[in-house]
């Protein structure tokens, strides 16, 4: 009767017909045994209806155990082994307790309360030696499987620090294939429109990519709705999966699918643990169905923190991406603006030179037609005015050198600085007081001038920097006001400010007021004023800064360390006056005919020795010849550079002393500057009495050699 009400209640709770098809065929063999034992009450009780009722329901049972696979007989036996000897162990020693207490306890204790306590002892303890025994018989007659489940249950502990999703899909089917004894296993996880294959073991690889499952599958939609294991039968019984599609079909024959095991996370089907047949053919068992089932909630957890793992590096190694590819838009740009800049600096400087060598070539040609006819005044007239433009275009190329930031040497003497801003301020006098007045605004010039230290540094350059800001000021107040310049120590700097009350800038402008070519003045500015200006101060080993607001003036700073000027002090070199040696024979190597025949020229006039050479490799077999008293050299030659060719001199005669000539003065570094192979160094384009100067001081320094 309590069989017949369990039944009756699993049947009502269960709503697939393929469960409830199993309690029905059981519900119908309890009422077959009902109905025998109810005719042995009854005059038909003579004959065995019973029995034949019970063989009835014996072959019944048997179909559904056969059909819907209710029992596993090793399970059956393992369990019934266990049993067998769990109770054999109890009765043994609970007889065996009772008998030997009641002979030493008779009269003392009823023996119905020693039963009792035994009976409680033996219930408590009940639980761990069943467990015991379970092991114990799965070692002695199931080894090899109990060895599997041990690898699969520490697996199951593992999986959960396998961050890699193809490493642990990988290790999962291995593990899983190893334990249940079948070598084709797979695993689908999802992503938005199907479950794909992750991880599989004994698939073809043709098969394998291109195996997957859509999310409309209706095995897929009852895994989901029941999250419980299926088997390759319940397809063909369960309504549901009958309309599962033929190719689908055929695909898991060829998987040889036996099991299908839901990974289910935050109520979500997130993939599929496929088991092909066991390679002893026999079906999976009830408690393998539990250990998977174990497994499959242990890896769904895993794989769900190995996707989201995957999810941040792929985010990670998207970021780094993007962060390369906007690197890489923004150099493009830095390139397109570089190029820019380029093209305005080239048509500036074109500008520039082309009115240098207007009047160079003009004066040269007009010399050169009237050679004869020519006063002498005339002549010196014109060769001076030749003479400024090539030195003026010499600071054309230093200022280009200044604010494209190549320029690093420092031609630095102990200078006033308070004498330098009274010049500028001198300077800049027409033009904010008479010019200003001449268009009838007033601008006011004031000084704070306080007492400040030397500097080291170039008058010539801080005065064009200052004479550039005050114009600047001028320029910003049309309608007239009031500039005042400030002379202050701060610390270890000494500080010159000037300050207008002019409309002020805009951070716009503010950002842009240092750059290349930038002015709010029209056409009529190059806009190169201020950016020399940062140049000569950054050379300096300064600070320029802006400070202003719109409607509240302008107030730019010029920062200058006053340390240098100890430092040029203490380094200051006497000035040397050119002295004629007209026995000194000097060796003049240059791939540059023009230059090589001028530099010739120029030291002849003098009275020197000079023979030349067009390169290096020539240049050193005169100097073997020769008795040569200084080498001058140019630094960028074919085959041979200036450097190598001082070192190749240098080793044949280190007492002679070499000059490289270049026209990159300007940018060679200090410590090129110390190569022990050159002694001095001269710039393109340089002046007679430099050089003259400069060959004094190399005959002085061989003589010291040579009395060393």
């Amino acid at each position: 009767g309590l069989a017949a009400f369990n039944l009756v209640r699993g049947y009502r709770k269960k709503k697939d017909s393929f469960h409830r098809n199993k309690l029905k065929y059981l519900l119908i063999g309890v009422l077959i045994i009902a109905a025998g034992v109810t005719t042995n009450f009854t005059s038909l009780g003579k004959y065995p209806l019973d029995i034949s009722l019970n063989v009835i329901n014996a072959l019944l049972i048997t179909y559904v155990i056969l059909k819907y696979k209710l029992l596993d007989i090793n399970v059956i036996i393992r369990k019934g082994f266990v049993y067998f000897t769990l109770t054999a162990i109890i009765a043994s020693v609970y007889l065996f307790t009772i008998f030997i207490l009641e002979r030493l306890l008779r009269g003392v204790v009823s023996i119905s309360l020693i039963a009792v306590l035994i009976a409680i002892g033996i219930a408590l303890i009940f639980q761990p030696l069943r467990d015991f025994l379970q092991r114990w018989i799965d070692r002695l007659f199931f080894r090899e499987r109990f060895d599997y489940y041990q690898i699969l249950k520490k697996f199951t502990q593992k999986m959960v620090t396998i961050l890699d999703l193809d490493d642990l899909a990988n290790s999962t089917v291995n593990t899983i294939g190893k334990t249940m004894q079948t070598d084709k296993v797979a695993i689908l996880l999802t992503n938005k429109k199907e479950f794909n294959l992750k991880g599989s073991l004994g698939l073809d690889k043709s098969f394998a990519s291109s195996f997957k499952l859509e999310r409309d599958n209706p095995l897929l939609a009852y895994m989901a709705k029941k999250r419980e294991i299926l088997t390759r039968d319940d397809i063909d019984i369960i309504p549901q999966l009958k309309g599962l599609w033929e190719s689908k079909i055929r695909e898991l024959e060829i998987l040889k699918a036996e099991l299908f095991i839901p990974l289910i996370t935050k109520d979500n089907l997130i993939g599929i643990i496929i088991l092909g047949e066991k390679l002893s053919e026999d079906s999976y068992s009830e408690e393998e169905h539990a250990l998977l089932s174990t497994v499959a909630h242990q890896a769904s957890v895993a794989f769900e923190n190995a996707k989201l793992y995957e999810e941040v590096r792929q985010s990670l190694v998207e970021r780094k991406r993007l962060e390369k590819e906007l690197r890489r838009e923004h150099e493009e740009l830095l390139r397109i603006e570089r190029l820019r800049a380029l093209g305005e600096m080239a048509g500036g400087v074109a500008h520039d030179f082309n009115n240098l060598l207007a009047a160079i070539l003009g004066n040269t040609q007009l010399l050169y037609q009237r050679i004869g006819k020519i006063k002498p005044s005339e002549i010196k007239r014109r060769l001076k005015i030749i003479e400024t433009s090539t030195l003026d275009g010499a600071e054309t190329v230093k200022r280009i050198q200044e604010f494209s930031g190549v320029r690093i040497d420092k031609t630095f003497s102990r200078i006033d600085l308070g004498k330098v801003v009274r010049d500028a301020i001198e300077i800049t006098k027409p033009r904010w007081k008479d010019e200003a007045q001449k268009k009838g605004a007033t601008v006011t010039l004031t000084t704070r001038l306080n007492k400040i230290s030397p500097i080291a540094g170039n008058a010539s350059e801080l005065r064009e920097v200052l004479v550039n800001i005050i114009i600047n000021a001028i320029d910003a107040m049309p309608e007239g006001g009031k500039i005042t310049v400030e002379t202050k120590k701060d610390k270890d700097q000494t500080c010159v400010s000037v300050t207008d009350t002019g409309p002020g800038m805009s951070e716009e402008v503010k950002r842009k007021v240092f750059d290349p070519y930038f002015t709010t003045k029209g056409p009529r500015a190059t806009g190169l004023g201020m950016s020399v200006c940062h140049g000569i101060i950054t050379r300096h080993a300064g600070k320029i800064k802006i400070d202003s607001r719109k409607g509240k003036g302008t107030t730019v700073t010029v920062k200058l360390p006053i340390s240098l000027a100890k430092k040029e002090k203490e380094g200051e070199k006497a000035v040397v006056t050119p002295e004629r040696i007209k026995k000194a024979t000097i060796l003049v190597v240059d791939d540059e005919k023009m230059v090589r025949d001028v530099l010739k020229d120029m030291l002849r006039a003098e009275g020197y020795h000079v023979i030349s050479s067009s390169s290096a490799k020539e240049g050193i077999e005169l100097f073997k010849k020769e008795k040569v008293d200084i080498v001058f050299t140019d630094l960028g030659m074919p085959e041979i550079s200036g450097w190598q060719l001082a070192k190749i001199i240098k080793e044949i005669n280190s007492r002679i002393p070499v000059v490289m000539i270049t026209g990159w003065g300007a940018q060679i570094n200090a410590g090129e500057t110390k190569e022990p192979s050159v002694d001095f160094f001269v710039n393109k384009p340089f002046q007679n009495k430099e050089l003259l100067e400069l060959v004094t001081k190399a005959i002085k320094s061989k003589e010291n050699k040579e009395s060393k």
